[in-house]
Parts: structure tokens; C-alpha cells; sequence
């Protein structure tokens, strides 16, 4: 199955090459190179998309991230913050920045990120989840718990927010509390909240 999916993988890209050097195609072929790990090829993708089309804030947006997984924070914070400047509505943009910005060990800035990405989409259940995580490692554990229940409101099988929300319950005292969400959690296919069962709902 991987070696089937490989082949087509590799049929588009070359499919992609031959026939087409629109922005958008490569933009789709520099998608698919990170997707199978080759996040040079994939750079070299993005840049000619964003020499053919300079206002193509999706394109900035994917190589901001193809910089962040090869851990060059620079390139990723300046490809992000560009994609943004292009598109002031662009929810991804400022998710993925909020992910730099917590790399970088910047709760604040990263949550001033995902409180524009909510304001934009207030159904992005994985902005509260991520949240939630921020307002959590700065000490905010109530504020925490009300996103992790705003994410699972909007998505209720949300199986790492009931994850997320245990701990946040244990760490205020609700041990009940912690325990059906790490269940929850559970049968929702998140299985290492069993093992969280195990060591704190004895």
C-alpha cells in the first residue's frame, strides 16, 4: 500500500514538472515533497511558486512551515508573518505561528496568535485545544479547562482535548472529574490516556 502510494505520489510530481509550472501546481508538488519528508525539494517548490505569484500568501505560509520542521526559526517566523501581512484574514497563517511562537517559548505571543485565529473562525476547535495548552503553561488552569470545552462543544469526539482537559482537572483538585475525561479520551482512540488512567485514577 505505501509503495502504491508512493508511485502515485511520485506520477504527480512528475506529471506536475512536465505539464505544468502554474503557481498552483507547484505549490501542490511542493505540498506532496514535505508530505514525504523532502523538505528541500519541497522549499525549491514553494520558492519558484512564490517567484511566478509574489502575493501568494498560501505558498509563504507552506515554506514558513517547511523552515519550521527543519528548525530554522528564522526563515519560518519571516515566510509566516509575510503570509499574513498578504492575507490579515488568513486562520492557518496565525495557527502556525502560533505553533513557531511556542517553539520558540512564547505562550503569550502564541496565544495572542490563536485568539486572532478564533476571532477569524470561531469554530476552530483546534485553536481553544492549542489554546488551552498556552493558558495552561502560563499557570491559567480554569481558562484552560474552558477551552479544552469549547473545542470538545464544537468537535465531541475531540479525543485529545478530553486528554487535555484531565489534566487540567487534576491539577485543580477534580480527580472524578480528570479520570471520565482521561476515559473519554480513551474511547475516542486517544490510548494513552489509559495509561494516565492507570497512574493517577487509583
Amino acid at each position: 500500500m505505501k509503495k502504491q502510494t508512493l508511485l502515485i505520489a511520485l506520477l504527480f510530481l512528475f506529471s506536475a514538472t512536465i505539464y505544468a509550472e502554474t503557481p498552483e501546481a507547484l505549490f501542490k508538488a511542493g505540498h506532496l515533497l514535505d508530505s514525504l519528508g523532502n523538505f528541500d525539494k519541497a522549499l525549491k517548490k514553494f520558492d519558484k511558486a512564490i517567484q511566478l505569484k509574489p502575493d501568494y500568501a498560501e505558498a509563504y505560509n507552506a515554506r514558513g512551515m517547511v523552515w519550521l520542521k527543519k528548525q530554522d526559526h528564522e526563515h519560518a517566523m519571516k515566510d509566516i508573518t509575510y503570509a499574513i501581512a498578504l492575507k490579515p484574514n488568513f486562520v492557518e497563517a496565525y495557527f502556525n505561528r502560533a505553533i513557531l511562537k511556542n517553539e520558540l517559548d512564547d505562550s503569550r505571543g502564541a496565544m495572542q496568535d490563536l485568539d486572532k485565529a478564533i476571532e477569524l473562525d470561531p469554530n476552530s476547535f483546534q485553536s481553544y485545544n492549542f489554546r488551552g495548552l498556552m493558558r495552561g503553561r502560563l499557570g491559567d488552569h480554569i481558562g484552560e479547562i474552558q477551552d479544552y470545552t469549547k473545542a470538545i462543544s464544537i468537535k465531541p469526539n475531540y479525543a485529545e482535548a478530553y486528554h487535555n482537559r484531565g489534566h487540567a482537572k487534576f491539577l485543580t483538585g477534580d480527580k472524578n472529574g480528570a479520570c471520565l475525561d482521561f476515559s473519554k479520551s480513551g474511547e475516542f482512540g486517544y490510548f494513552k490516556s489509559y495509561d494516565d488512567i492507570k497512574e493517577m485514577c487509583k
